[in-house]
């Protein structure tokens, strides 16, 4: 998937349309948006990956997301990608329902977290 269609499927939930003059505001942000999900999940993404016996991306600090490239996170991720970036754009016009799609975003997040397993890691004694 291409991340132009997470930008597209996201206007799709706040019933805009790409084809509309209005949006531009929207497609200028995208970028920075997206962006700034993949920074944030790049991490969660990793320990899926591991979890899951897939390929280990290199970290990668994203600064604006190319919308013609390919989604860089494992598809597990699009539907909460989807989910933030329609929050955030239009998180200054509707802040109620941007309120409502932000907590698809975070229980989806926090379905990946739960699906993932548990990591044993030695106990750092500090009680010396």
């Amino acid at each position: 998937m291409v991340n132009k269609e997470i930008y597209t499927s996201a206007l799709r939930l706040i019933a805009e349309s790409d084809k509309l003059a209005s949006t531009s505001d929207y497609e200028e942000r995208f970028p920075y948006i997206l962006a700034l999900f993949f920074n944030e999940s790049e991490e969660l993404d990793r320990r899926y990956r591991i979890a899951h016996k897939l390929p280990v991306l290199p970290q990668k600090a994203y600064i604006a997301a190319d919308v013609e490239e390919e989604f860089p996170l494992s598809e597990y991720f699009i539907s909460a990608a989807v989910y933030y970036v329609a929050a955030m754009l239009i998180i200054d016009e509707n802040i109620e329902f941007s309120d409502k799609l932000f907590e698809r975003y975070t229980a989806r997040m926090g379905e990946i977290c739960a699906s993932l397993p548990c990591e044993k890691r030695n106990t750092k004694n500090i009680y010396n």
